[in-house]
């Protein structure tokens, strides 16, 4: 009998930043996995430019919108 293997979706939408972060840093605490993912974000220097230029962005918002998450999976790939 083979083993199907389950192919899991991406899908862009609004997500938390903890929940994003928690995608990508399965193994973290919620804090800590929050932490990493912004700290990607800063060092990958196209992504915070493109982040940062997009109108309504906000770092210290508590979620990313869906066309910044599709920013977020164009330069890091989905988690």
């Amino acid at each position: 009998m083979e083993k199907e293997t389950e192919e899991i979706h991406f899908k862009v939408r609004v997500y938390q930043k903890r929940e994003l972060a928690l995608l990508y840093f399965p193994d973290a605490s919620p804090k800590s996995a929050t932490v990493s993912l912004m700290r990607w974000i800063r060092q990958c220097h196209e992504l915070h430019k493109a982040l940062t230029s997009a109108e309504g962005y906000n770092k210290n918002r508590n979620y990313f919108l869906s066309y910044e998450v599709g920013l977020i999976i164009k330069y890091l790939g989905e988690p």
